[in-house]
């Protein structure tokens, strides 16, 4: 049985940090005028990759370091001189002084999100029959980021802008392989982030 404590929200905190660095990273390669930056602050990563992007929000905070008022104001500022919201994801096991210092400066938390692990272990031999599922290369970058963003839109149509903009940067990220599930010679796609 594995328990979820400090030493694990730190590599979950700070993967899906690197991740988001590596995504801004990548818009700022892709779109040079879309301001997308990073700093790290606190041991934690304050991430700006536009306005209204998901991403733009701070991870990490108070997991790695103690929160205090300097990093809260040096965040602050980061977030708000690029006209954006300060958001935080902030993890249960960051502590009670870090929710209490946050509490006291009005934040007020919108969302409990948990994250779902499990040990990594050799899967049981299957037969998947017509399936196989491969890394894409460089030359795949399209393919991949139509075919995820076919599957994204389903429901949402109204998304597909966005969604592949948001495919063609997740193909450019740093450390990023995305990978096609071929069912009888028909792609469907799906990427994540390799682990640091």
């Amino acid at each position: 049985m594995i328990l979820a404590d400090l030493a694990l929200s730190k590599r979950l905190e700070r993967a899906e940090g690197r991740a988001c660095v590596q995504f801004a990273a990548a818009r700022r390669r892709l779109f040079p005028g879309s301001g997308a930056e990073w700093i790290e602050c606190g041991g934690a990563y304050a991430v700006f990759d536009g306005v209204d992007s998901p991403i733009t929000q701070t991870f990490g905070l108070g997991t790695f370091e103690a929160l205090t008022e300097a990093s809260l104001d040096t965040i602050e500022r980061f977030f708000l001189d690029r006209g954006a919201q300060v958001l935080h994801e902030v993890s249960p096991l960051a502590g009670v002084a870090a929710l209490d210092l946050l509490c006291a400066r009005a934040y007020r938390p919108i969302e409990i999100s948990n994250v779902l692990y499990r040990p990594v272990e050799t899967p049981p031999a299957e037969d998947r029959g017509h399936t196989r599922v491969r890394a894409t290369g460089p030359d795949e970058a399209s393919l991949w980021t139509g075919v995820s963003a076919k599957g994204w839109t389903h429901e949402h149509p109204e998304l597909l802008d966005f969604v592949l903009q948001a495919g063609a940067i997740s193909s450019a990220r740093e450390q990023s392989h995305c990978f096609l599930a071929e069912i009888d010679g028909q792609s469907r796609g799906r990427w994540r982030a390799m682990d640091p």
